[in-house]
């Protein structure tokens, strides 16, 4: 969709083609519905806290159907902006299944696509294991948000994104919940203090982890078990070969400017692998229209914001300090913490902290980690930071509203 829009701003005649639901995953099976349903429990919570700010309530509970209705109405009317949106840019969309007929040709049923750039944005699918009598016993995704109720016990395997939100997810729900996993921590990928901190906030509420050489199965002392991190590009159908197009451990090979190995065809979104992201998605989809009417559009990853949808909710951007420090040259870290917050306070919410990593020679930001209410809002600072690419000390003169928890970034950048 991004890479439609943006070819149709640059005065290209576009076609979308679509074999299944206008706005993939993230529409249907992704962060849309996952949003809503995270909403869902981030409402109990405020009602069973809200004793503490002198709000008497009765027993909060979640009423199951109701809460899969809403969810459906998201993504009703996340469809239906979808679809209204693609009309409004004047986008040709089409219902079909395409295939590369050669290497410079699209077919779409009896109709061919010839002498034109493509962009390919078949996304990803899940992948489970099946058992040796071919009956799989795990849960996807999909499946996760398709269940008529919450599992008494649920092993989630796996400790990345999808898997730490919907092991909290569930345990909202009064799933007894374990996570196991070959790693010695979760979310390998971010910062090892942030998400240390959301590990321990997570145990304290009950969720438990099995991790490194503490992993192990479980299956036969649970309801379900939840893969929800298995995943790999989509790229069934497309022939492939015909048009010369090269992957790589199973997902199309892509350069900064989205260029696939055949001239004229791009890439864009989870079938280039992962991060399973949606804005990384988007920002490849306008990289790779922009470079195929003549643009010189690059990727960068590095500024590409993430979250994990938890409670509290963790955000990241850029290099963790681990991995700054590997890359060599000067690294600092600045320090905002939610206790200290006046915002915090009076929110109820003082578990949590901000943590930016800077090169202190140079004062570029080179990476900033939340965990705690806001993060992926605070986030949002940093990562317009980094792209206007403003020196650490610059970004420290902006003033913020008191109280607030975008002041999380003055105090980081003050502690550096």
């Amino acid at each position: 969709m991004a890479a439609a829009r943006m070819a149709a701003r640059l005065g290209a005649r576009v076609a979308l083609i679509e074999r299944a639901g206008l706005g993939g995953t993230c529409v249907h099976a992704g962060c849309i519905p996952s949003g809503a349903l995270y909403r869902t429990v981030a409402a109990l919570d405020e009602v069973v806290g809200a004793s503490r700010v002198g709000v008497a309530v009765g027993p909060a509970s979640v009423d199951w159907f109701r809460m899969q209705a809403w969810s459906g109405s998201v993504v009703q009317s996340a469809a239906r902006l979808t679809r209204t949106t693609l009309e409004a840019a004047g986008i040709e969309v089409l219902s079909a299944s395409a295939r590369f007929a050669g290497p410079n040709g699209v077919q779409v049923g009896d109709r061919a696509f010839e002498g034109m750039p493509v962009v390919l944005a078949t996304g990803a699918i899940s992948i489970l294991p099946q058992a040796e009598d071919g009956v799989r016993r795990t849960l996807s995704n999909e499946d996760a948000m398709a269940l008529d109720q919450a599992p008494g016990r649920l092993l989630v395997s796996g400790a990345a994104r999808f898997s730490i939100e919907w092991a909290d997810f569930f345990h909202h729900l009064g799933t007894a919940v374990t996570v196991s996993a070959p790693e010695d921590r979760i979310l390998p990928d971010e910062d090892a203090d942030i998400a240390g901190l959301l590990q321990l906030l997570l145990e304290q509420r009950g969720i438990r982890f099995l991790l490194g050489s503490d992993a192990h199965a479980e299956e036969a002392d649970v309801d379900a078990i939840l893969m929800a991190d298995e995943r790999a590009p989509n790229l069934a159908g497309l022939n492939l070969e015909a048009a010369g197009v090269a992957t790589r451990a199973g997902a199309i090979t892509v350069d900064a400017q989205c260029k696939t190995s055949a001239p004229g065809i791009y890439a864009a979104g989870d079938v280039t692998g992962p991060p399973w992201l949606s804005n990384r998605a988007r920002a490849q989809g306008v990289v790779a229209a922009t470079n195929a009417f003549g643009g010189s559009a690059r990727l960068r990853p590095e500024r590409i914001p993430r979250s994990v949808n938890t409670h509290p909710e963790l955000a990241a951007v850029g290099l963790t300090e681990a991995q700054a420090t590997a890359r060599g040259g000067q690294v600092a870290v600045g320090i905002g913490e939610l206790a200290t917050s006046l915002r915090g306070m009076t929110l109820g919410e003082d578990h949590g902290a901000l943590k930016l990593v800077i090169d202190p020679e140079f004062g570029e930001i080179l990476g900033g980690h939340m965990i705690g209410a806001g993060a992926t809002e605070v986030i949002a600072q940093v990562a317009a930071a980094m792209e206007l690419e403003a020196d650490y000390r610059e970004l420290g003169r902006v003033q913020h509203v008191h109280p607030s928890l975008a002041e999380l970034v003055s105090e980081a950048i003050a502690s550096v």
